[in-house]
């Protein structure tokens, strides 16, 4: 992984998910929504709907390295929906100043949907500063989902160079792995499929380079993991979908 500097601790602060549950119990290392907002809020607060963060499909977490004193973030994707991100945040108190660069997981909408919004309210905390966007070259291609049919049922692009752009963004676009966040932080180049269940999402296609056929795109080539390495325990690695 480069030359990936140890660090004291990663956390990973899940900004939207899947679901949302305060009733089950986690492990001793996971602090749940209610305990978020119970420390965020000291407390001089009345629960109630109003208060609840919302879930929806797709991902957006928050990853901070610390060593000493020294922390640093990046928001690795953002789910699919403006409002919900935005909620979330709000709700939870997130730090969205802290923010030094964004990775995106792979080209799907409900991990990239709500990017642009996101660029907005973190330069919003940061004066305006322009933030490192760490890209795959495909994110950006068309993608579809083949019905049985035959028909293709297209899916929302991710936002192109021009809009991140545009809304402040600095995009690295590059197959690549890169060092982030001071050498803290890894993002992985293309991974590869080397074991038989390695068989990505059935159906996927992605429009072809002459802008008329369609073309297999099960593997999702372009999707990538974060990590992090801990200086005691090992690493610790962050991911989207995992279809690879």
């Amino acid at each position: 992984m480069l030359s990936l500097k140890p660090v004291d601790s990663v956390d990973v602060h899940v900004l939207v998910d899947n679901v949302t549950d305060n009733l089950s119990t986690v492990p001793s290392f996971v602090a749940t929504e209610m305990a978020a907002l119970e420390r965020r809020r000291k407390g001089t607060w009345e629960f109630g709907g109003s208060c609840l963060c919302c879930a929806a499909h797709g991902l957006s977490c928050l990853v901070t390295t610390r060593t000493g004193s020294i922390s640093r973030t990046l928001l690795f994707d953002t789910g699919g929906e403006d409002r919900v991100f935005e909620q979330n945040v709000s709700r939870l108190a997130a730090d969205l100043a802290s923010v030094e660069s964004i990775v995106l997981s792979h080209g799907h909408w409900d991990h990239g949907g709500a990017m642009l919004r996101a660029l907005q309210l973190i330069r919003d905390r940061n004066d305006g500063a322009t933030i490192p966007y760490y890209a795959h070259p495909d994110m950006f291609r068309r993608r579809a989902t083949k019905r049985p049919d035959g028909s293709m049922l297209v899916i929302e692009d991710v936002p192109s160079i021009d809009a991140l752009t545009t809304n402040g963004a600095r995009v690295v676009n590059t197959k690549e792995p890169q060092l982030l966040l001071n050498g803290t932080a890894y993002v992985s180049g293309e991974i590869p499929r080397v074991t038989p269940f390695e068989t990505g999402l059935p159906g996927q296609h992605r429009l072809a380079l002459d802008g008329k056929s369609w073309e297999p795109d099960e593997l999702i080539m372009d999707e990538r993991f974060l990590a992090g390495r801990l200086a005691l325990q090992g690493e610790v690695l962050v991911c989207g979908p995992s279809q690879s």
